[in-house]
């Protein structure tokens, strides 16, 4: 007999319940009645999108906070309860559930896009067009590789689930999973529209973000596994030359291009608060530019080619992640006087420490790179060395010194640098009122530190899609696109000089995680050792940083290869169809001890 599954249609959630990859029964509105129109099967992809703004509703525990953390541009940090950024950083976990969250919801999403798939033909042709059915179909197939890609960079081989059967499953292969992405990922671009991105709704994935998803996706793979193509489960192959010419696609008729100015694609350039911020305003005085954020007021950022969007819909339990969190944990920790901050807003301070290794090595390489202090805030020269008036109301009135106060709560692991890319950013009124999002005057947020920040976190941008197809055809043509934007002259192409670039043009964005795994262990290796002996701040002292396991960072990764724990109690549901990932183990292997 044909299962029905029941569904709960409530902000766009289908719900699972405690078996194990598997969706519990809920309502009368089931895949016998729904989707029949147009409405329903918007609900339905909405649906799936929703996943990701539920995987940041706990942003500590998504797969984008440990690509930074577990990387060697950012140090765990916080304070001393928030031991899960701190297990990030040496490969370790705090408790056996850690990484409960992001398994069972990116499963969640996985679930919604096989549903999709399963039922979209239902719906009528007078109520869904051929070619919506198509867009749509294509746009599932996109979000079910992406959150393949997310559980098998973290967890290695996890069970490979392409149907909603209600049945327990043995972990795949990485050569199945990734055949399943690449199969996944060329149908969607076969499926979806051959049209500029500016032709396309805002917010919906396109063909060009098949394309460029394609390509990391290709390159993880091959570089990390060490294959030369990805083979089909239908048959056939992705190639190489498969992957640039599809890039080269990208780039001749997507209408997507870089921004005129780095610094635009950033927030703290919005047109609210730019004028108030001194570092833009003299970079402008000095290079005779005029900036203005490339998502100012809504406005389409020509170099977004997949993002997450939000909205001022965000509330206190799962629609919090309708808000962007990131730029809440990422924050300046202590949720000070925002005019101690400014133009930055306050949070928790996890994850965004940037080592001052990093920084080093960068003015070594590139000591005129504007997109160093485009990206890094360094705390000294920015945020304490500043005088303000008493009154802001009385310009008589005394100037008081009220710059930023490091040491904040129990803040550890700070470092003199931090992340500029994803944060919140604060507006100052004219009449010297601070509020800790620009977005509550933009777009009528919650004026809440927690609830009002709406910037798009950006998954992948046009120049990461430059750089990958001059790494892909060892052309270092696009890379000196990437770099003439930024006044850099052009270079030779080698996998060292594309390496640096990478790292510099992608700081922050998610990316160096995964970009040094496929770039071999001893290279992984060498970069995480970088962070031995940097100076931080612990409670506001200084003292020096050693990795946060005794063994230190090369044996973790050795012994783990960069993967994290699967969670133990999806181990036990599994009934022996699963095993623990080499490093961790219940009898405390991996278990981290505390700062």
């Amino acid at each position: 007999m044909k299962k029905i599954l029941y569904l709960l249609i409530a902000g766009v959630l289908f719900m699972g319940c405690e078996d194990f990859l598997d969706t519990d029964p809920l309502t009368q509105k089931t895949s016998a009645n729904f989707p029949q129109t147009r409405a329903d099967a918007e609900q339905l992809m909405a649906g799936i999108y929703t996943v990701m703004s539920s995987l940041q509703h706990r942003a500590d525990e998504s797969p984008f906070i440990i690509w930074e953390i577990a990387s060697d541009d950012k140090l765990g940090g916080g304070g001393l309860n928030d031991v899960k950024a701190q297990a990030y950083e040496t490969f370790q976990f705090s408790d056996n559930e850690m990484t409960l969250w992001p398994w069972q919801t990116l499963y969640q999403g996985i679930h919604r896009a096989n549903f999709a798939l399963e039922v979209l033909d239902n719906v009528p042709d007078q109520e869904l067009s051929p070619d919506m059915k198509d867009q749509f179909k294509g746009e599932a197939k996109f979000l079910r590789a992406w959150y393949y890609f997310q559980l098998n960079t973290i967890f290695n081989e996890v069970p490979l689930k392409l149907t909603t059967e209600a049945i327990n499953l043995p972990a795949s292969s990485a050569d199945e999973i990734y055949g399943q992405i690449a199969s996944d990922l060329k149908a969607a671009i076969e499926l979806m529209p051959d049209v500029p991105y500016t032709s396309t709704q805002q917010g919906r994935v396109t063909k060009w973000a098949a394309q460029a998803l394609m390509a990391r996706c290709f390159l993880f793979y091959t570089g990390f596994y060490g294959q030369q193509s990805i083979t089909l489960p239908e048959g056939g192959s992705v190639t190489r030359a498969n992957v640039i010419s599809w890039l080269e696609d990208l780039t001749t008729n997507s209408g997507h291009h870089l921004v005129d100015d780095f610094h635009e694609l950033w927030p703290y350039t919005n047109s609210l608060t730019i004028g108030d911020y001194d570092y833009i305003q003299d970079y402008m005085a000095e290079t005779g530019k005029t900036l203005l954020y490339a998502a100012d007021n809504g406005a389409r950022n020509p170099e977004a080619i997949f993002v997450q969007q939000f909205n001022n819909f965000a509330a206190w339990n799962i629609d919090r992640g309708y808000s962007n969190t990131y730029q809440l944990f990422f924050a300046l920790r202590g949720l000070q006087n925002v005019a101690r901050t400014f133009p930055f807003a306050g949070g928790w301070g996890q994850g965004n420490s940037v080592p001052e290794s990093l920084v080093n090595q960068w003015l070594e390489d590139e000591p005129n790179d504007p997109r160093l202090w485009a990206s890094v805030i360094d705390i000294e020269a920015e945020l304490m060395q500043r005088y303000v008036l008493s009154d802001p109301e009385d310009p008589n009135s005394e100037l008081v010194y009220a710059g930023y106060q490091r040491g904040q709560w129990d803040f550890v692991m700070e470092s003199n640098y931090w992340g500029k890319k994803i944060h919140g950013v604060a507006v100052r009124t004219e009449q010297g009122q601070y509020f800790s999002s620009y977005s509550h005057l933009m777009y009528g947020t919650q004026n809440n530190s927690q609830l009002g920040h709406t910037d798009d976190l950006m998954f992948i941008r046009y120049a990461d899609v430059l750089l990958m197809l001059s790494e892909l055809k060892e052309d270092a043509t696009y890379m000196n696109e990437v770099r003439a934007r930024v006044g850099l002259d052009p270079v030779t192409y080698t996998l060292e000089n594309l390496q640096k670039e990478r790292r510099y043009e992608l700081a922050f964005e998610g990316l160096r995680w995964n970009d040094m795994r496929r770039w071999g262990a001893e290279y992984t290796t060498t970069h995480l050792e970088h962070q031995e002996g940097v100076a931080i701040l612990d409670y506001g002292q200084w003292t020096t940083h050693t990795a946060l396991h005794p063994s230190g960072y090369t044996a973790r990764y050795n012994a783990t290869q960069g993967f994290f724990p699967i969670p133990f109690s999806q181990i036990r549901l599994s009934e022996g169809l699963l095993e623990q990932n080499a490093g961790y183990t219940e009898g405390g292997l991996g278990l981290y001890q505390g700062y």
